[in-house]
């Protein structure tokens, strides 16, 4: 998704912040703590993990760009898409991801203009 702020890691952000707040709904996990720096509890860590695959589904953001966002290696990001995308199997959870992939896909990106970077993942 092409970016027309100057700055693509605020847009990467503002798309993360959107992405971070559907998913903590959706699997019922505070949002502040996906952002976090820290790993956390395992469910924490695998909401986490869908919204890094989430980003790159449905925003096509580079593992590279993910990472930076989420403050982790890129490695980390190529592991939770391997991860979510051979659970996709289970009919229950890709019903779960069709319905995030459907609304972020609508969801209007809000203005990175309307933040503070801090105010950010």
């Amino acid at each position: 998704m092409p970016h027309k702020n100057k700055n693509p890691l605020i847009m990467d952000k503002t798309c993360a912040r959107l992405v971070v707040s559907a998913v903590a709904m959706e699997f019922a996990v505070p949002g502040f703590v996906l952002s976090s720096r820290f790993k956390g509890k395992s469910e924490v860590s695998y909401a986490r993990q869908i919204a890094m695959y989430l980003m790159c589904c449905v925003y096509g953001l580079t593992k590279q760009r993910i990472a930076e966002v989420f403050e982790r290696h890129y490695t980390t990001v190529s592991h939770a898409c391997r991860l979510i995308e051979d659970q996709r199997d289970d009919p229950v959870f890709d019903a779960k991801l069709l319905k995030l992939e459907n609304f972020l896909g609508q969801a209007p990106l809000p203005s990175a203009d309307n933040f503070k970077e801090s105010e950010l993942c």
